[in-house]
This record gives C-alpha cells, sequence and structure tokens, in this order.
C-alpha cells in the first residue's frame, strides 16, 4: 500500500515540476517579447542609464530638435515645434499653432531666442512680437545623440502680464535633415493615403524662396489652373516640419502642418499624425514627385499669348514671344492699357533666367523703363504652354505697376513678317470694325516697317492726306499697326494669314459693355 502510494506520489511531483518548468519557459519568452516589444516601442524616447549623464550640456544641446512624444504620446504633427540651438546662449525657434484660443495664433518661422543654461535646466526667452514675450524650460533629464527628454513650463506674457501657462513631459528628437532648400520647386501628388484634410490628392504646388506657394488643381478639362481665390499662402520649412498657411477671401485663415518623411532627388513623402473630432487619430501619407519640364529646350521658337486667366485674349493685348536661346528672347507687342508708357515693341531683347519651372525676363522697352516678366510654367509641349505671369515694371528706379494672371501661349511655325511687304486691296467682311463702311481699301506695306494707307478719289487712289507716322511690325501672325490722324495717335492689331495672294485678317475686340466681338477682313495682293 505504502509502496503503492509512493510510487503515486513519485509520478505526481515529476509532473508538477515539469509543469513548473513549462510555466518557466512561457514567462521567459512572454518576458522576452515584451521587452523586445517595448524596446521597438520606445527607441525614440527610452531611458539608458549609459546616456542619461547631463555633463557638457552646452555642448550636447548643439542641432536642431523636434518635438517627439507629448506625455508619452506621439506628438500631433500641429503641435509640433523645432528647436535649432546654434550655441550654448543662441538658439531658433518654429512653430505654428492655433490650437491655443487664448494666445494669439502664432506664426513662428526661426524666432531667434535667448538661451540660458543652468544645471540641466535649459531657457529659451523669445519675442514674438512687440507686445510678446515667450519663456520656455526645459528641465531636461536625459540626452544623447539622438534624443532629449525634458520636463517642459512655457509662460507667455504679452506686455509684461502672464497670460497662458502650461507644463508637459517632452521628448524631442534630433535631426540633421534640413528640407528648406530641396523642396524649392513644383511638385505634383502622386498618391494620398488616409483620410482627406485639404489635400485631396489633385494637387500641385510650387513652393518659391520667398516663403510663399501656389496652389494648383486639374479642371474639368484637365489641365493644370492656379487657385486665385487666396489673399495669400504662406510656408515655412525647418528640418522636418513643414508649416503652411492660406486663406480664402471672404473666410477665415487655415493652416496644415506635415513632417517631410523622406526627400531625395525628384521623389518625396509626407506625413502627418492628426485627430480626430471623437479624440482618435489617424495618420495621412502623401507623396509627390518633382516636375521637370525641360523648360530651356521645350521653350525654344516663337509663342503667341491665346489665353488670359481662361478666356480667349483680346488681339490688342496679345504678346509674341521668340526665345533663341536660355539666355535671350525676343518680344513684340503694341500695348496701349498699360500704364508706365505706351508700348511699341519690335522684336525688343530680353534677357531669360530658366530656373526649374520658372522663365524670367527682363526688358528695357525704353530708357527708364525696365519690365520683368515672370512664368512660372504649368504644363508645356510642342504645342501650347501654360503658366502664371507675374508683371512689375519701375520708371526711374521706382515701382509702376505690377499684375498677375494665368496666360496660355502656343506655338507659331510661320511669320509673315517679310510676306506682307506689297500693295493689298481688300474690304471689311464682318460688322462692328473701325473700317465697317463697306469701302475697299489699300494699304501698300515697306520693308522698312513703314506703310501707306490709301483712299479711293474716284477711280484713282491716293494716299489718306491728314495721316502721319504710319508705323507698322509683323511677328509671327500677329500685325500691329499705329498712326497719327489730326494730331492723335491711333493702333490697331490684327492676327494674319498669308497664302500666296491672299490675306484674311482677323481680331478680337472688345465693346464698351464688355461684351466682345470678331473683326474679319479679306485682302489680296496688286501689283
Amino acid at each position: 500500500m505504502l509502496t503503492r502510494n509512493y510510487k503515486n506520489l513519485r509520478i505526481f511531483v515529476a509532473k508538477y515540476l515539469q509543469t513548473i518548468t513549462i510555466m518557466r519557459k512561457i514567462f521567459q519568452w512572454m518576458l522576452a517579447a515584451i521587452i523586445t516589444c517595448g524596446a521597438m516601442t520606445l527607441t525614440s524616447c527610452s531611458s539608458d542609464d549609459n546616456d542619461n549623464n547631463i555633463d557638457n550640456l552646452s555642448e550636447k544641446i548643439i542641432g536642431k530638435w523636434i518635438t517627439a512624444d507629448v506625455n508619452g504620446q506621439p506628438a500631433l504633427t500641429d503641435k509640433k515645434r523645432v528647436v535649432t540651438f546654434v550655441s550654448a546662449t543662441k538658439a531658433y525657434y518654429s512653430s505654428s499653432r492655433t490650437t491655443r484660443p487664448e494666445v494669439e495664433a502664432t506664426w513662428n518661422d526661426k524666432v531667434e531666442a535667448n538661451v540660458a543654461i543652468d544645471g540641466n535646466k535649459v531657457t529659451l526667452t523669445m519675442q514674438t512680437d512687440e507686445q510678446t514675450t515667450s519663456v520656455e524650460e526645459y528641465k531636461i533629464s536625459n540626452i544623447n545623440d539622438n534624443y532629449l527628454t525634458a520636463n517642459h513650463k512655457v509662460t507667455i506674457m504679452v506686455d509684461g502680464s502672464v497670460t497662458h501657462t502650461a507644463e508637459a513631459v517632452l521628448c524631442l528628437t534630433k535631426t540633421t535633415a534640413d528640407y528648406a532648400e530641396p523642396i524649392l520647386g513644383l511638385w505634383e501628388c502622386e498618391g494620398l493615403i488616409g483620410d482627406e484634410t485639404y489635400n485631396d490628392g489633385n494637387d500641385r504646388l510650387e513652393f518659391l524662396s520667398d516663403g510663399t506657394y501656389r496652389f494648383y488643381h486639374k479642371d474639368d478639362a484637365g489641365q493644370w489652373q492656379a487657385v486665385t481665390t487666396r489673399e495669400f499662402q504662406d510656408y515655412f520649412v525647418d528640418g522636418t516640419l513643414l508649416a503652411t498657411r492660406w486663406k480664402n477671401k471672404g473666410e477665415d485663415e487655415l493652416r496644415e502642418w506635415w513632417e517631410i518623411e523622406s526627400l531625395s532627388g525628384d521623389q518625396m513623402t509626407w506625413t502627418a499624425l492628426r485627430l480626430n473630432p471623437d479624440g482618435s487619430t489617424f495618420q495621412q501619407k502623401m507623396t509627390w514627385k518633382k516636375i521637370d519640364l525641360n523648360l530651356a529646350e521645350k521653350i525654344l521658337g516663337k509663342w503667341i499669348q491665346a489665353e488670359i486667366d481662361g478666356k480667349p485674349a483680346l488681339t490688342n493685348k496679345k504678346n509674341v514671344f521668340t526665345f533663341v536661346s536660355a539666355t535671350k528672347a525676343y518680344m513684340s507687342a503694341s500695348f496701349t492699357h498699360i500704364p508706365v508708357s505706351t508700348q511699341w515693341l519690335d522684336q525688343t531683347e530680353a534677357d531669360v533666367v530658366i530656373s526649374d519651372n520658372k522663365v524670367t525676363l527682363t526688358m528695357h522697352p525704353v530708357g527708364h523703363v525696365t519690365v520683368v516678366d515672370e512664368y512660372t510654367v504649368l504644363a508645356i509641349d510642342a504645342n501650347e504652354f501654360i503658366a502664371n505671369l507675374k508683371v512689375t515694371a519701375t520708371a526711374n528706379g521706382e515701382a509702376s505697376y505690377a499684375f498677375e494672371s494665368i496666360v496660355r501661349f502656343v506655338k507659331q511655325t510661320t511669320d509673315y513678317r517679310d510676306a506682307i511687304v506689297g500693295t493689298w486691296e481688300g474690304r471689311c467682311t464682318s460688322e462692328g470694325s473701325v473700317f465697317d463702311d463697306g469701302q475697299e481699301h489699300r494699304w501698300q506695306y515697306n520693308a522698312d516697317g513703314t506703310y501707306v494707307y490709301y483712299v479711293k478719289d474716284g477711280d484713282s487712289w491716293v494716299p489718306y492726306a491728314t495721316n502721319t507716322l504710319n508705323e507698322y511690325f509683323v511677328d509671327g501672325t500677329l500685325l500691329c499697326t499705329r498712326w497719327i490722324d489730326q494730331g492723335q495717335e491711333h493702333r490697331e492689331w490684327w492676327e494674319i494669314t498669308i497664302d500666296g495672294d491672299k490675306m484674311n485678317w482677323t481680331a478680337l475686340r472688345q465693346n464698351e459693355d464688355g461684351t466682345t466681338f470678331t473683326a474679319t477682313f479679306e485682302m489680296e495682293r496688286v501689283e
């Protein structure tokens, strides 16, 4: 009996010890898994006894730091800051926040900060405007080459009175990337992952060096069009943080923040952690491709303006550009609607600078006037280009006028400058023209840029007696004429086609009420 019980006891003990061994192994596996997962999730801001020495803080703090965690939670992208310590006494601070209603919405693009270091405490003092002073205290508990953790306190004072204080535990990671320069240029969205905010993936963004950007969207016809409803569009990049703000006419200002995950060559990726109304978070991701339009080659040739802000260009507001190289062009136009001067430009030379998708032409139509045309090209092929045009002019060194518009130019393969020389007769074939009199007219175009206008006297043609000056030029298909009649200068513009001894004129003109009409003329060469 005792032998049998002892045998059963041995079996029980053996099974118990086996169970304990198995449980110990399971516990070890679980513990290893927990440690591994913890290391994976806490890599950016974990505590390491070998790295928490804060000696030589004035040296360790140098560099660019961006917010990673707030109170142990990943920081929302629109609540991040970038602090760049250039020395133990000076730093630059960037953030873009609208989440504190008790404080004016701040737009801090590398604001200079005075730095004081005392033991493990780093204090930044910034004057964000004439009335507002911001003081940030970082009591650093851990710092190494990759991250720092600190108890953070911010105090904002307006006119010497404290208006806001806040405290949190922050983790900032160090970054050596700074995409302020590489982001310049035109980018097209290739993909959007996550809920839409203000971007729907049908975007082109052009980042300019002056801190402004342009936003383009495809219309129903598949053409890129600049959004023209905005009063301003600003941005800044500091390290990997991209902050944008804009305001549509009659609406409140809007802002959006992204982190540039990567930017190499013509590829760029953005990510953002955002907050839903219910307090949950979601992740966004956008991928971009830089647009290289190869302008230096594609822009060569002769181009005539076809549209202004999506509408057909009036003939008296057209111009012709002939790009003979990537550094030189010639412009022809005959404007009376530009206040700086009454411009008569017959292949006026222009200096050209091409950078990415921008073509800048600088001209001196008369001695005291400088005109700069900036064409930000959205699309170009063998037949046309579409661009955002900004024109500025100075007279005697002072600003005279400026305007912007969206323009479309079409390529010209013909030039009637030589073909028009000779004598032509014809009549108006439409209503509403200045020559809508039912009579035939005669012009003699000379090779020196002058012409003679004839009228009928019985059966004979005689020069029109009161006309003087009588100048013209043809560039491509654009014919511009000007004359003086009884002391007053007149001008007229036509687009022409010449086929042997036949010539046709057309012109889009505008009535006083803003409506337009098309004038036409049919002519024939005579000996």
